[in-house]
């Protein structure tokens, strides 16, 4: 069974963050997650650099130190900025796993390409070998529908059109689509040849994955499922559930997470 996580950590952002980080992190050793999707992967802009374009207070770089106190399970991590976020952080987005990474990639999906803008989005990619397929994973964190500048569908036809090889490509991550309140918008998702592993699972929960206002929704109290996995060939889904929404493991951000339990 491969095990699978996503989950935007709105990173530095939340109170008690190490807290928040501690859970998470003892949550991965638990859960021995196969991939861990994250969107807002923040860092200061002006930490000092541990490698590449890696500061020492890269959100994801300080839970690999944290993961490594609660397993000896070596996680293989990379990530890419995507944009300014709040006027003093790389916001960014990151991939864990703890399979050997065959390919990285990280391209940006969206018509503007600078870190001036909110509207790029940056996509990364990680592909490993698994049980003899080779299978490719997005972290993707995609504008709101109603963005004026960029339509998410050809954002995702960019994403899906990025490697030609006929292999799994799943994507995760925060997709800014409601698909309780925006059903025409998350069909049309759908509709470019992607399966919501959600709709897929034996078993499964509400699904919901903000139930509040937050930042981007301040209009927007309700119940929200706007944070997937897509996968773009048949798989066995056997288990959807959402995690750290105070019901299965603690709040650790403004979204939950969605975990899948697959058969590949």
């Amino acid at each position: 069974i491969m095990k699978l996580l996503t989950i935007n950590v709105h990173a530095w952002i939340e109170e008690n963050q190490m807290e928040k980080i501690d859970i998470l992190a003892r949550t991965i050793a638990e859960k021995e997650y196969d991939v861990v999707a994250m969107q807002e992967v923040n860092q200061i802009m002006t930490s000092p650099v541990v490698y590449s374009d890696i500061r020492e207070d890269n959100y994801g770089w300080v839970l690999l130190q944290k993961i490594a106190e609660y397993t000896d399970t070596v996680y293989y991590y990379h990530w890419s900025n995507s944009h300014i976020g709040y006027n003093k952080y790389d916001e960014g987005i990151g991939i864990l796993t703890k399979h050997e990474l065959k390919n990285t990639d990280d391209f940006y999906c969206t018509r503007s390409h600078t870190v001036r803008s909110i509207s790029s989005r940056k996509i990364i990619s990680a592909e490993i070998e698994y049980n003899g397929y080779d299978i490719e994973f997005y972290s993707c964190h995609m504008n709101l529908p109603t963005n004026k500048d960029e339509d998410i569908i050809g954002n995702i036809q960019t994403v899906l059109n990025r490697n030609s090889k006929d292999v799994i490509k799943v994507l995760m991550g925060d997709f800014n689509t409601d698909a309780i309140s925006s059903r025409e918008d998350y069909e049309k998702i759908i509709s470019q040849g992607l399966l919501d592993t959600y709709k897929m699972a034996e078993e499964k929960d509400d699904g919901i994955t903000v139930d509040k206002n937050i930042h981007g929704w301040e209009n927007d109290k309700g119940k929200k499922r706007i944070d997937y996995i897509f996968i773009n060939k048949k798989v066995k889904v056997l288990k959807s559930s959402v995690i750290f929404n105070g019901k299965n493991k603690p709040i650790i951000s403004d979204h939950y997470g969605v975990e899948l339990d697959i058969v590949i």
